[in-house]
């Protein structure tokens, strides 16, 4: 009786590790998905698109910091497109790589929404972002 609950109770936390492998992938691919749409609509020009990828608070500080609205902001800061290559997903929050540049993302609500992009390393120091961060 106790070999067969110490069986149950491996298969258990076996099940239950396999299904939280399965979560994080779900979940990067989600934040993927979210980081090519943002890309994808600037390759295409579409601020309005790559804006409606932002977070609400990243839309808001840009059009503050810039004086204007989110598609004319954005479009001035000279972001790129390009495909994702390494995604990074821990708890809410994301790091995207593309070639050109890094994205964090955060999921909401309404889903994972772009907080930072155009941002760069800088060593010890935080990231340097264009836009958010």
């Amino acid at each position: 009786m106790v070999r067969n609950a110490a069986a149950a109770a491996c298969g258990l936390v076996l099940l239950c590790g396999v299904a939280a492998g399965c979560g994080t992938g779900q979940r990067e691919a989600a934040a993927e998905a979210a980081a090519e749409d943002f890309l994808g609509a600037l390759d295409r020009g579409d601020a309005a698109a790559a804006c409606a990828s932002l977070s609400p608070e990243t839309a808001e500080e840009l059009t503050a910091s810039e004086g204007e609205a989110c598609e004319e902001a954005l479009g001035a800061q000279g972001l790129t497109g390009g495909p994702v290559g390494e995604v990074a997903v821990w708890g809410d929050r994301a790091q995207v790589r593309t070639d050109a540049d890094v994205l964090f993302l955060a999921e909401l609500d309404d889903g994972w929404k772009v907080v930072a992009a155009g941002c760069a390393p800088q060593g010890e120091k935080p990231y340097r972002c264009e836009v958010g961060g």
